[in-house]
């Protein structure tokens, strides 16, 4: 009899625990809402200051206040937009933003049509032999004066184009193609011969 009182007593606190519980978990979530909402409105207004703003000082402010942020959504809003402005200044920092958030190019190969008939056989040879996938490793970064350097690997951005040297291995530059991507000219020693191929990836 004494345990079924003790149940019947524990019964109604126990009930008591789990409503205050789903009530703090009720105001958590919409405090979370709220949070969340405002945050929202603070990146739209950003965005609308980066696609819309007439002044280009501004625009460009909006963009590196937001590159700067250490939030990755900023960072990935900022780079996204910038990419498809027709602002070229702002266009160009994106480029150089973009570039400096990876970690390596992974670049797909395909021989340059407007190479020499012999080098265009020596190069599909390489590719044949060795797949069409080409690294360029970015180990060190320095985002204010835009260069990239590893082992034997030098690399510069300019506007939106990034030029490189790959010691004996090759060089090449590639461009800013279509808002996300980048295309052009490279080089690959290959023993005696240099080979010469078109270069694409995507940089977003």
């Amino acid at each position: 009899m004494f345990r079924k009182r003790v149940v019947l007593t524990l019964i109604p606190l126990l009930f008591g625990s789990i409503m205050a519980g789903n009530s703090y978990a009720a105001d958590s979530i919409d405090q979370i809402l709220e949070k969340a909402r405002a945050e929202a409105g603070e990146l739209a207004k950003l965005r609308r200051i980066i696609n819309e703003e007439p002044d280009p000082n501004e625009r460009l402010a909006a963009f590196e206040l937001m590159v700067k942020s250490g939030d990755n959504t900023m960072l990935d809003i900022a780079i996204d937009s910038g990419l498809a402005s027709a602002d070229r200044l702002l266009q160009s920092a994106a480029f150089k933003a973009a570039i400096m958030n990876l970690e390596r190019l992974n670049l797909t190969l395909k021989v340059d049509k407007d190479a020499s008939e012999k080098i265009r056989s020596a190069s599909q040879a390489y590719l044949d032999e060795k797949g069409d996938q080409y690294l360029l490793p970015f180990d060190k970064k320095d985002v204010e004066k835009g260069t990239i350097s590893a082992q034997h690997f030098n690399a510069q951005v300019i506007g939106t184009h990034l030029s490189y040297t790959y010691g004996r291995y090759g060089s090449g530059k590639l461009y800013l193609k279509d808002d996300n991507a980048v295309s052009g000219h490279i080089t690959v020693n290959e023993g005696s011969k240099t080979l010469k191929f078109i270069a694409t990836t995507d940089i977003r």
